[in-house]
């Protein structure tokens, strides 16, 4: 690729090849920036609908849950025996049976089979909604007066629309969000704190690259600048035998400034460069036959 076609990676500066010592590109930082932003309030997201939005909603299903569960049992003569003592035993019996539930609740006739069988699967939706907000426990699911409880119920939902109940992965997959968010926003911390870390350095007399590690590297070692990855901000200088090893030296131009311009000046004093082929002016028959 043609020098002329070098990727910049930084706003002009007055002189970069008198510059001693990179800095970080201006324009990689404004994309961490973003990226690292995205990526907390992503992590934030997740936490609120984890520990607020989702809890909340699934609490309020639970209790619309129990409504219908006291209502139930009303209709099958239950509500006073409508506390569950042991809801996580319960619950795993009733899904054992619920397939036969679901047959006889679904009966035609309002018998007491069917009305038994109705509030049965209503205490299966009751028990599942506590269970994904972490309530499926017996001060949960106890009842001093269930007659005051529904009355109360009752009243509380007369008005309201039921909400969207939580399926078993809403509050799980979450986390998940958290996790990728934060543990994202944490990786992008260590990648700044390496990167800001490392030093490029320029002897602008000798036009001598001195890498973070200390290895120093001149024109007259560089053997080829491969530019393949050039508009990726990649290069890769090969290195005679003199240069010792890794032969090879890959450099990130996006991070580093004014890397760019170090690496340029270096591959025009290189032995094998070949300066780009400038483009023939046009002959006055091509001019005329352009016009036409």
């Amino acid at each position: 690729m043609s020098t002329d076609n070098a990727p910049t990676t930084d706003a002009p500066q007055a002189d970069p090849l008198q510059q001693t010592e990179t800095r970080l590109n201006r324009g990689w930082l404004i994309k961490m920036g973003i990226f690292f932003t995205v990526l907390v309030a992503f992590g934030f997201w997740g936490l609120y609908d984890a520990t607020i939005a989702y809890p909340n909603r699934g609490l309020a299903d639970a209790e619309y849950r129990e409504k219908e569960y006291l209502e139930a049992s009303q209709r099958a003569g239950l509500l006073l025996r409508a506390s569950v003592e042991n809801p996580r035993n319960e619950l795993t019996t009733l899904r054992a049976r619920e397939r036969d539930i679901q047959s006889r609740a679904t009966g035609g006739d309002a018998t007491t089979s069917t009305l038994i069988a109705q509030a049965e699967l209503a205490r299966i939706q009751w028990l599942t909604s506590l269970g994904r907000v972490g309530r499926l426990d017996p001060r949960h699911t106890r009842f001093e007066n269930p007659t005051e409880r529904l009355q109360t119920l009752s009243a509380a939902w007369d008005t309201r629309t039921p909400p969207k109940p939580l399926s078993a992965f809403d509050i799980p997959s979450q986390w998940i969000f958290v996790v990728a968010g934060f543990g994202g926003g944490a990786w992008m911390l260590v990648l700044f704190t390496r990167v800001s870390s490392k030093k490029f350095r320029w002897a602008p007399e000798t036009r001598t690259l001195t890498m973070p590690g200390g290895r120093a590297i001149t024109p007259a070692q560089i053997a080829e600048v491969d530019k393949r990855k050039w508009d990726k901000f990649f290069v890769t200088l090969r290195l005679d035998e003199t240069a010792g090893e890794p032969r090879e030296v890959k450099l990130d131009l996006l991070r580093f400034s004014p890397l760019e311009a170090w690496i340029l000046e270096m591959e025009k004093h290189s032995p094998n460069y070949v300066p780009p082929a400038e483009e023939p002016a046009e002959t006055p028959a091509e001019e005329q036959s352009a016009s036409a």
